[in-house]
Order: C-alpha cells, then sequence, then structure tokens
C-alpha cells in the first residue's frame, strides 16, 4: 500500500512579492517625502534666522552711532579742536555729528578721502561721529596744562583721538604717549583748567556704505577713523544688499520741521534732527525660495535673484543729543 503526502506551499508567491514591493516603494517614497519637506523647512528656516540676524546686528550698529551723533559728554560749550590739522576735515570735526550722501549723487560729490570705487552702485552713506565712550582710565590728579595723568597704564594707542569735557567746556586731542604709559598728553594745551572728575571719552569716527564682501555678495561695511595713523575698514555684517537712509531737520526746540528728505536735498547737517534707515537684507545661501521673491524697497519692486530669501528692515532714530 502506497502512502502519497501532500506538499504544502512554502515562501511568497509572485503576486504576494509583488504586492509587497510595491508597499515598500510606498513606505520608502513616503519617508522620501518627509525627508525632503522637512530639509526644505529647515533650510528656509536657517535662511530666514540669518538674515533676521543680519537686519538687527547692522541696525545695532547703525542705530548706536546715529543716537549718539554730536555726543561729547557733559560738555554744553562749544568743542576746542586741538588736533591741527586735522581740524579741517570732516572726520575729525564734531559741530553735527552727522553726515549723508544719497545714491544718486555722483561719484564727484563724494568726500575726497572715501574712494568712491567702495561704495556699491545705488546705495546711501553715512558718516556718523560722537564721543559716547569711556576712554577707560582713571584721572588720578587734575589735568594740567597739556597732560592728563592716570592711575594705571592707559591702553591707549599712539595717535588715538580723544575729548576731555567737563560743563564749562570740552577739547578734542591726539593722544601724544604710548598705550604703556601712565600719562595722556596733547600737543596743545588745553582751553580750560578741567578737574579730576572731568570725563575722558574716546573719539569715534565712522563711514557706513555698501559694498561687496568676502563671498561676493553685498555687505554692511565701516571704515574706523579713530586713529588717523590707524585707519580701519572692516566687513561688519554679511547679506546687507541695500541701504537707504533718509533725514529730518528739526528748529531749535528739536522739533521735526518738515519731511524725511534725501541726503542731497539736506542744507544744514546741524539742523537733523531724526533718521529714518531702511536696509534690505538677502541669504548668503541660494534656491532657498521658489519663485525668486519680489519685495518693496524703497518704493520700487525688486526681484531677488538665485533664489535667495530677502526681507526688508527700517527703523527711525531720534538723534538724542537733539531731541527736545
Amino acid at each position: 500500500m502506497r502512502v502519497f503526502f501532500q506538499t504544502k506551499q512554502s515562501g511568497l508567491s509572485l503576486v504576494e512579492l509583488m504586492v509587497a514591493m510595491v508597499l515598500g516603494l510606498l513606505l520608502i517614497g513616503g519617508v522620501l517625502q518627509i525627508f525632503l519637506s522637512s530639509k526644505n523647512t529647515y533650510t528656509t528656516n536657517l535662511a530666514l534666522s540669518k538674515v533676521q540676524e543680519s537686519g538687527r546686528f547692522a541696525m545695532d550698529f547703525l542705530t548706536f552711532d546715529i543716537r549718539n551723533a554730536s555726543y561729547r559728554g557733559e560738555c554744553v560749550g562749544s568743542l576746542n579742536n586741538l588736533s591741527s590739522p586735522l581740524n579741517n576735515d570732516e572726520r575729525y570735526i564734531l559741530i553735527s555729528g552727522i553726515k549723508g550722501w544719497d545714491n544718486s549723487e555722483a561719484d564727484s560729490a563724494l568726500p575726497s578721502w572715501f574712494p568712491a570705487s567702495k561704495r556699491l552702485s545705488g546705495t546711501d552713506m553715512v558718516l556718523l561721529k560722537h564721543a559716547a565712550n569711556s576712554a577707560g582710565v582713571t584721572l588720578a590728579s587734575a589735568p594740567t596744562n597739556d597732560t592728563i595723568t592716570t592711575t594705571t597704564a592707559t591702553k591707549l594707542a599712539f595717535g588715538t583721538l580723544l575729548v576731555i569735557a567737563e560743563p564749562v567746556g570740552c577739547d578734542i586731542f591726539q593722544n601724544q604717549k604710548t598705550a604703556t604709559s601712565l600719562s595722556i598728553s596733547s600737543s596743545n594745551e588745553f582751553r580750560y583748567a578741567y578737574s579730576q572728575k572731568a570725563d575722558l571719552l574716546k573719539y569715534q569716527s565712522s563711514i557706513y556704505y555698501i559694498d561687496n564682501g568676502s563671498n561676493n555678495t553685498p555687505s554692511l561695511w565701516r571704515v574706523r577713523y579713530d586713529n588717523p595713523s590707524d585707519i580701519v575698514t572692516e566687513e561688519i555684517v554679511e547679506g546687507i544688499q541695500n541701504m537707504q537712509i533718509k533725514y529730518a531737520q528739526g528748529d531749535n526746540k528739536g522739533n521735526i520741521t518738515g519731511d524725511y528728505l534725501d541726503a542731497n536735498n539736506i542744507t544744514d547737517w546741524s539742523s537733523v534732527v531724526s533718521v529714518k534707515i531702511t536696509l534690505l537684507a538677502t541669504s548668503n545661501d541660494t534656491n532657498v525660495v521658489s519663485p525668486n521673491q519680489v519685495v518693496r524697497f524703497n518704493g520700487q519692486d525688486i526681484t531677488i535673484n538665485n533664489g535667495r530669501l530677502a526681507q526688508v528692515f527700517s527703523i527711525t532714530v531720534g538723534i538724542r543729543n537733539r531731541l527736545p
């Protein structure tokens, strides 16, 4: 007698295998879609955070210097400039503390000490001057005719511009001693007999402008003239594509008397009491958004090329020394 055993099927049939493969592909496609979506969101958020960071940093630099334009401590009288022949150079004259140049002005209208090739076409420039920061030294005694004795080494380089100020008056001068010295001296005599409580402040003179940066995209640049012997040019914020500035003039009480005007329409810079800044910041990364973003800037629609992300920043700043 023969016994036959029924053989049971094992493994997968061709149909089952194909169904499993299709389900696997759908699952992988879903995971890939989630990954790409997350990557795009991350890229956009990262670009946006960098743009906002650039805009905030640029505004911080500009607004600090604008608010303090013309500041010279407690001095309510005129500033005596002892730094001849610098007293004929607008970079070192603290009468107005602010002066701008509009994007529409020709290169010939720019100051002779600033290379016109540095300014990116279509952008504004502004020169800001003040003595708002302490020199960081303590006076050991009342200054003499031309020397200030300090309790420690000054750490102030030779040629650094300083302002000594009290309510009775103030002088701006160049330090004639080295950074390791225990004193600071001027090449000329001070106009007043200052007390030991006099403020000793660092003179700051900076011009802000837009130029291509190290990555070949526009950046906010600054040239510092704090020491005529050591002029410093620095790229301070990447991604600032354009800067437009308007100025409002005021009366002798600090009240605004008209509209905000471009720099080429300002006739008396010492009467400027308020400044309106508008910046266009863009991401360094390309292909962040699609299609190309269009933003409204300075009264015009501007297309941001190469898929870069852009944002407009605007602020109005009062000059503290001239407000009511």
